[in-house]
């Protein structure tokens, strides 16, 4: 097994544009490697202008994968709605408003938490089936 790393020449003229190579957390050297072969791939172009590619739509199991995700993001928004007119208002909420505010974000918290178990069970049980093939 080879370890991947980016060139010298690449390593020398990042540190010397940016005034040293800095990387965040969770980049691995794979990330860098292929950062080099894209730029290369756009320079072997010629031109140096990149031309707009379209992109296919996401499949139908993927919309369905992330149909979850977009529910969540959903209900934060409508969240956010509610406490930025309560806050524009500029008055006190009353108890009951407060209790129905208190309770949507609750509501809001099972779903995050409930979508989050449910993918990391899908995960586990990936994870089970290919170490099962292998």
């Amino acid at each position: 097994m080879t370890a991947i790393t980016p060139s010298a020449t690449t390593a020398a003229a990042l540190a010397s544009h940016s005034g040293g190579v800095q990387a965040g957390y969770g980049v691995s050297l794979t990330d860098l490697a292929g950062f080099e072969q894209a730029l290369a791939r756009a320079r072997a172009g010629g031109t140096g202008v990149l031309e707009q590619q379209a992109v296919a739509a996401p499949s139908e199991s993927m919309q369905a994968l992330l149909k979850p995700l977009e529910h969540i993001n959903d209900e934060a928004a409508t969240l956010h709605k509610a406490a930025d007119a309560a806050q524009a208002a500029g008055a006190d909420l009353t108890p009951s408003e407060m209790v129905t505010l208190s309770m949507r974000c609750q509501e809001f918290l099972f779903h995050s938490e409930l979508t989050a178990h449910i993918a990391n069970q899908t995960s586990d049980g990936l994870q089970q089936l290919f170490r099962q093939q292998a």
